[in-house]
C-alpha cells in the first residue's frame, strides 16, 4: 500500500523551504544576522490582521518582514 501522505509531505517540505528562503533572505542591505530579533505584542483589528496576512502571502514573505520594511522606509524619512 502506498503512503497516502507522501505527496502532502513533499508539498509541505517544498513550502517550508520556500518560507525559510524568504525569511533568511536579506532585505534592504541587511543580512538576517545583522540584528537581534525581539518579540512585539501588537493589537490589531481582525481586518487589519487579515490584510497583513494577504499582503505577506502575495509577496511571499512574512508579516514581520513587511513591518520591518515599513520601519526602514520611515526611518529614512526621519533621518533626512
Amino acid at each position: 500500500m502506498a503512503n497516502m501522505f507522501k505527496k502532502y509531505a513533499a508539498d509541505r517540505e517544498a513550502e517550508q523551504k520556500k518560507i525559510e528562503q524568504t525569511v533568511s533572505t536579506p532585505t534592504t542591505g541587511m543580512s538576517a544576522d545583522d540584528e537581534k530579533r525581539t518579540t512585539l505584542s501588537l493589537s490589531l483589528t481582525v481586518s487589519d490582521k487579515k490584510a497583513l496576512k494577504m499582503m505577506a502571502a502575495e509577496r511571499e514573505t512574512t508579516i514581520a518582514a513587511i513591518i520591518h520594511e515599513w520601519v526602514a522606509e520611515h526611518m529614512q524619512e526621519v533621518d533626512k
